[in-house]
């Protein structure tokens, strides 16, 4: 027999002939094939490859920085395949190529590099963190924090929950009954007027500053008419907002034309068919 690897004569083939020599597949009882030259034996502990009968690689079982390395080393060196590693271990073609290509470019060292995570504390300095909670504690919402300071809502909601930051009471998520909104409408009427409440923004608006109401989600019970909520994405989808400010002129004041468009669609879907009679409804 010729020695591995080399091709041998075969005398039925005819002078000249040579064929590359078969590889026997002498893969150890007990251990799982990846193909018929390389194999896995796995137990409680332990996984242990081996090239044909002789171990090359072990790692412990919750190893799964190893596992990555060794299994993009023996695809990267021609021992078995992607499709092998994919359908002994169950692991996704993605996450294959992924961490073939972390071993081309980094080679075995990246494996094992921390990974980089962006600090909280470069966004949430000790300035930041103090106008966060200045306006948390003037009852604006976490979004519009987000929206005015231009942080991520998560990183405001992470600093809350870790207690770098505290949420007053206003600003929590209990929802709010139809009776209990009707008294601050009330309340609110003795300033401004029925319903007119966030008395700060409404000046700003009548003095030019600030660009409008900016609107708030609030979790409410028991809202009548509430089912027409359901139609603003298919009005949104239809164009009820496309083009509005270059076409109507921009409004100014506490509302704008987003606001206006949207009171006047939902009039129509609520069966109101004028201003004057928005007196007899809740706000």
């Amino acid at each position: 027999m010729a020695p591995f690897g080399l091709p041998k004569f075969n005398p039925q083939e005819g002078e000249g002939a040579v064929k590359q020599q078969t590889i026997l597949p002498c893969i150890p009882r007990g251990v799982t094939e990846i193909n018929n030259i390389v194999g896995v034996f796995r137990d409680d502990n332990t996984w242990t490859y081996f090239l044909g009968g002789y171990p090359i690689h072990s790692h412990k079982t919750d190893d799964r920085k190893m596992f990555r390395l060794v299994t993009s080393q023996l695809i990267e060196s021609g021992g078995c395949r992607q499709v092998d590693v994919i359908k002994t271990f169950g692991v996704s073609k993605s996450s294959v190529i992924r961490y073939q290509n972390l071993l081309r470019e980094g080679g075995s060292s990246a494996f094992f590099r921390p990974r980089a995570v962006r600090s909280g504390g470069r966004i949430l300095t000790k300035e930041v963190l103090a106008e966060v909670q200045r306006l948390l504690d003037e009852h604006y919402t976490r979004s519009e924090i987000s929206l005015k300071l231009q942080i991520k809502y998560d990183t405001i909601r992470k600093a809350i929950n870790d207690g770098r930051l505290k949420e007053s009471k206003q600003n929590s998520s209990a929802a709010t009954t139809k009776s209990a909104r009707n008294v601050d409408d009330t309340k609110a009427s003795e300033g401004m007027g029925t319903a007119c409440t966030r008395i700060e923004d409404r000046v700003d608006a009548v003095f030019g500053f600030g660009d409008g109401a900016v609107t708030r989600f609030e979790p409410c019970l028991d809202v009548p008419k509430g089912g027409v909520l359901c139609a603003l994405p298919a009005l949104l989808e239809n164009g009820l907002l496309h083009g509005a400010e270059s076409l109507l002129g921009e409004v100014s004041g506490y509302y704008r034309t987003l606001h206006i468009l949207l009171l006047l669609a939902f009039m129509s879907l609520c069966r109101i068919k004028t201003v004057e009679n928005l007196r007899g409804h809740a706000p």
